[in-house]
């Protein structure tokens, strides 16, 4: 987290200027407390279920990235067999660092990832099929307005 660049993950190190260089990634206790009723819903739910939303939503970015996206240049990075993925997705095109910024600007919270990747995370248990097909349209429109 004291990282210049937090998410490149790259071969080195680079501390953040200033005293961010001295954040890590382990949070406070005080702050843990905030996750107890999240561990008691995923009690409830069971792991099980969990895990098959999480599959039906990445299954279902594959297929609208299918239908909206590749049509415009996008190339799916994840595995496409399930077994084989997390519960995230990660969509490649050149302009995607400068479609983020703008997915940001419309409340679509897509993460980046270089070379050129929009990484979508999906919650299983906050993430509806609705809002993965609005967001991935969102992808679409902002891409389809820097290409012209």
């Amino acid at each position: 987290m004291g990282a210049e660049d937090p998410f490149l993950m790259g071969p080195s190190y680079v501390p953040a200027a200033g005293i961010r260089r001295f954040l890590s990634g382990t949070p406070a206790i005080v702050g843990m407390l905030a996750l107890a009723d999240m561990v008691e819903l995923v009690a409830e739910a069971g792991i099980d279920a969990i895990r098959d939303k999480s599959v039906g939503l990445t299954d279902h970015v594959l297929e609208i990235a299918d239908e909206l996206l590749v049509p415009v240049g996008v190339e799916v990075a994840s595995p496409r067999v399930a077994e084989l993925r997390g519960g995230h997705v990660t969509l490649n095109h050149p302009l995607m660092r400068e479609a983020t910024a703008a997915l940001w600007e419309r409340d679509v919270i897509p993460d980046y990832r270089d070379p050129y990747g929009l990484r979508i995370g999906l919650s299983p248990l906050s993430t509806s099929y609705a809002e993965v097909r609005s967001g991935l349209e969102s992808v679409r429109d902002v891409l389809a307005g820097l290409t012209g």
